[in-house]
């Protein structure tokens, strides 16, 4: 009740700047009504987004929402990926170029809803585009947005919800229809400059466009190149140094050199060592103190090498041609090129030895009859250049003939379309042998046996406080390059008759489609990476195809002269070449009442459903390391709660499931927009989505904790629990050594189909627009998503997670984000203040369930505001300069006391998978026409 309360309050907030003009409005309907409906029959039908039937109406029974080209423009956006996450619906956390040791930190996407980037569909005019070759989080598939140049976007369209019935896989949490440009005339230049007041970051872009209209034949074209430095974390004062971390008895260096004793868990102290390596990291290496541990060499600054912006460079090409052959037919074809090359560093190489030997890094040292490990972490002095690159290339192809058949109102779009990309990639990476080799000649000398099971060496310690040089570092290291590439191609029939027949109130419209599609996806690992050759890494891996087809068929019915009922179903098929498969009936149906051409109240309930990912079904074995407690060890071997066999990085590999089916989804909504004229409009919207049978990896934690459930009797060993869960754990021999007695080697996980998942909010808006004469023309906008409830089901049976509690909190989204606009225009000057609002997000500490800094607790951080400016001056009829300045007030990300790196994380202390640390930006543009656009 309290929540359905709030959302009529935020609908009353949200009319109240308009309240001043109501009266005004009211007086001018009954003039206005009239006006539109004799303008009525004059409109254009058009295609809208969630819609195959031209209409004559921009709103239908689902929301929809629109970025013009213009939005983004005097919004201040560097990209159409910053346009889509500042959107109110993108309200979930995703990884992007501040994280740079994703296994895709040079690539984009957003979360609509708070749900997983794979549950948004993201099309381009209405067409399918080819994933990203490479799996987000090493585990499935999704669109990047780095490949679309805003150069030619027209406009983008968001439509929340399933849509399914429309679309087809994927179209649960929403529709992204990226529309590009279609009809110029002339040609436009566009020069733009900038860069970050912070430092780093200094960018250009130049954008060409243009078109020709002759008698039957219609061209459009683009061009745009753009460069982007990149941003260290060493440029923010916030991300710079250790120093930053919010609890001050984690304020040491990074451990660069040190020498831990596996018997005492104390630092060997290095004494003068440190003086042969203080000029490592620019000179900031010193004998720096762990309280608990000991004096150590380190280096505070060490974490700030590390990129929070990539560096860029792209180019992209566009050719639109629309070819009229005859009165009832058009040639048209469409060509999207692409070429990106990306740049970012996740930090320093490290060594500790033996890594592949199961011994955690520990030795036995003869001569002091000792266990101790070390490390060394190598500087930017050391090992040179070392950024991971990607050369990505990406298409997008479009051949089809539409028009009218005969003297009918029947309209055909026939078109076969092609998506493709490719990523090659490249990095220098230290080999495990070839590095071990070269430490044993610099301190440890030869390997003297073994004593239960550690290697045995007599080190020079004195040695092993030195530094390498760049030539010696490439020496032990090897690149890594892989080439991984993805590709799918449609054939699409569709018919529509917007006037099938008569019925008492209107037309009954149709729309019919039928697709055949194939979708491939190869993504290699280097055979170094999976033989174990390059030093602490895992890769990801796999390969596969899916044919697909569809059929589906929409009908608007006119019910009334005031109501307009939509109904879509759509049939779907899909086979995994040599693998599973599964076939979907979703439907959708929506309802418009207007009873006043003012107003417009609406309601839907659509099914969905999502493919399983081809990273899930095909995926050749994705490693990885994992943060986990060894259950039965910690029982078998103890003792706790003090166990030594907490927070071990274990090794575990995801395999593939051929039998995995398709998740489902149901969604409702209901809403209204009110727009008195022109210049007015509120509207408000209730969204609903439930997902089931969602795909998850099976849980490693839980994995571990059956294992031990089933060894030490509580579980029945031959229950299918613990078949399952003892046959996915691979051990070590027993040994007199409990540390290395039975350890887990690796833990094997597949994708199932297991989970639930349920969304809850209200988005609504209002614009309104005022000419208050020699003071010029202003209008004023507000956007607003609020999550009512996000809950999930991880396994049947147990109880819901609500991931918007600060003691339950899963995840980082955002509970509310709030925009809004101010734009003035008079004469040549133009200006915008756009304002963004993200509400809460849970802390650090309630997303881990875990105490970090001393006096915190698992709760929120509060909101966080920021304000784009743009301002421009149109110097002639064809050329203008403007400025646009986001981040104007220079706002950090907001201060998490919990986001202290206490569970190993270093800088930044605040959560980059929703804000970033970028700092204030600014552009400087110029645009000349070269004739008239259209």
């Amino acid at each position: 009740m309290n929540r359905k309360l709030l959302a009529t309050a935020i609908c009353a907030a949200l009319a109240w700047p308009l309240a001043a003009t109501t009266v005004h409005a009211q007086e001018a309907a009954s003039q206005a009504d009239a006006d539109q409906d004799e303008d009525a029959t004059e409109l254009d039908r058009i295609l809208v987004t969630g819609s195959r039937i031209p209409r004559a109406q921009l709103e239908t029974a689902s929301p929809v929402i629109t970025i013009s080209a213009e939005d983004i423009q005097r919004q201040g956006f560097r990209n159409v990926s910053d346009v889509l996450r500042a959107q109110p619906l993108a309200t979930g956390a995703v990884q992007d170029n501040q994280y740079a040791g994703s296994f895709t930190s040079n690539a984009t996407t957003i979360s609509l809803l708070g749900l997983s980037p794979s549950f948004t569909l993201i099309l381009m005019d209405g067409r399918p585009l080819a994933d990203y070759p490479l799996l987000y989080n090493g585990q499935s598939n999704f669109t990047d947005l780095t490949s679309i140049p805003t150069a030619m976007v027209e406009r983008i369209e968001i439509l929340p919800g399933n849509q399914s019935s429309i679309y087809g896989s994927a179209a649960i949490a929403g529709v992204v229809n990226i529309i590009l440009k279609k009809r110029l005339d002339g040609m436009q230049l566009d020069a733009r400059v900038g860069g970050y007041s912070g430092g780093g970051g200094d960018n250009e872009r130049l954008q060409l466009t243009g078109g020709k209209a002759w008698d039957n034949l219609d061209i459009t074209y683009g061009l745009q190149y753009s460069h982007q430095d990149p941003i260290y974390m060493r440029q923010r004062d916030f991300t710079d140094t250790t120093d930053d971390n919010p609890n001050p008895n984690l304020r040491y260096g990074s451990r660069t050199f040190i020498i831990l004793n596996g018997f005492t868990g104390q630092y060997d102290d290095p004494g003068v060592g440190c003086d042969n390596v203080a000029a490592n990291f620019d000179g900031t290496t010193m004998r720096d103190f762990r309280p608990g541990r000991g004096f150590f060499c380190g280096s505070r600054a060490q974490p700030g090498y590390a990129t929070l912006l990539n560096e860029e460079q792209g180019v992209s090409a566009y050719f639109n041609s629309n070819l009229r052959m005859g009165d009832n037919a058009n040639f048209y074809t469409s060509i999207l090129y692409g070429k990106n090359e990306a740049k970012n560093d996740s930090g320093s190489r490290f060594w500790i030895p033996n890594y592949n030997d199961g011994t955690d890094g520990y030795i036995w040292n003869q001569t002091e009859q000792t266990l101790e490990t070390y490390q060394h972490i190598f500087s930017p002095e050391e090992q040179g250049i070392t950024n991971f690159t990607t050369d990505s290339r990406s298409y997008n192809i479009a051949l089809g003939v539409n028009g009218t058949i005969g003297d009918s109102n029947w309209d055909y779009d026939v078109y076969y379309s092609r998506s493709g990309y490719e990523v090659k990639s490249d990095q220098l990476w230290p080999l495990v042998d070839e590095m071990d080799a070269f430490f044993q000649e610099q301190f440890l000398g030869p390997q003297l046996g073994t004593y239960y099971g550690y290697p045995v060496y007599e080190p020079n310690k004195l040695a092993f406080y030195q530094s390498i040089t760049p030539e010696q570092f490439r020496a032990f290291s090897g690149n890594l390059r892989n080439t991984s590439s993805t590709w799918t191609h449609n054939f699409n029939v569709q018919v529509t008759n917007p006037d099938l027949f008569q019925l008492p109130a209107g037309s009954v419209g149709v729309a019919g489609v039928f697709q055949l599609g194939y979708q491939h996806w190869d993504n290699p690992v280097d055979p170094g990476v999976s033989g174990d050759d390059y030093f602490g890494l895992s890769g990801t891996s796999g390969s596969g195809n899916r044919a697909n087809r569809a059929v589906g068929v929409e009908f608007s019915i006119p019910l009334l002269k005031s109501l307009t009922a939509s109904v879509s179903g759509r049939y779907d098929s899909y086979k995994n070449i040599r693998a599973g498969s599964d076939a979907k009936a979703t439907y959708k149906v929506g309802l418009e009442f207007r009873p006043v051409d003012s107003l417009l109240l609406r309601a839907n309930y659509a099914t969905a459903f999502r493919a399983p990912d081809m990273g899930y079904v095909f995926t050749g074995g994705n490693g990885f390391f994992s943060s986990q407690t060894d259950y039965y060890k910690c029982e078998t071997y103890g003792p706790n709660p003090e166990c030594p066999f907490e927070g071990l990085s274990l090794e575990g590999v995801q395999v593939a499931n051929p039998d995995l089916k398709s998740i489902t989804a149901k969604s409702y909504g209901f809403g209204f927009v009110w727009s008195p004229s022109d210049r007015y409009e509120l509207r408000a919207d209730y969204y609903n989505v439930r997902i089931e049978d969602e795909v998850l990896p099976q849980s490693f934690s839980r994995t571990l904790f059956d294992e031990n459930e089933c060894r030490q009797g509580r579980l029945d060993i031959n229950s299918p629990t613990c078949v399952d869960a003892l046959s996915r754990i691979q051990r070590g021999p027993l040994n007199a050594n409990p540390l290395l007695s039975e350890s887990v080697q690796l833990v094997t996980i597949k994708a199932i189909n297991i989970a639930e998942e349920q969304i809850s909010g209200i988005t609504a808006g209002g614009s309104a627009r005022f000419d208050w004469g020699r003071w010029g023309e202003f209008g004023f906008g507000l956007d607003y998503n609020l999550t009512l409830d996000h809950t999930t089901v991880t396994f049947p049976g147990d109880p819901e997670t609500d991931l918007l509690s600060p003691q339950q909190a899963l995840s980082a989204e955002f509970k509310s984000v709030l925009t809004g606009d101010i734009s003035w225009q008079k004469n040549d000057w133009s200006a915008n203040l756009h304002g963004i609002r993200y509400g809460s997000t849970p802390n650090y500490a309630a997303q881990f369930g875990v105490d970090t800094t001393p006096g915190t607790s698992q709760g929120r951080v509060g909101p966080h505001m920021l304000y784009n400016l743009s301002v421009s001056y149109d110097l002639t009829e064809k050329s203008a300069l403007s400025l646009t300045v986001n981040n104007v007030l220079n706002t950090k990300p907001p201060f998490d006391r919990t986001y202290d790196g206490s569970q190993g994380f270093a800088p930044p202390f605040y959560n980059i998978f929703a804000y970033n640390g970028y700092g204030r930006a600014f552009w400087v543009q110029y645009r000349i026409d070269f004739g008239t656009n259209n």
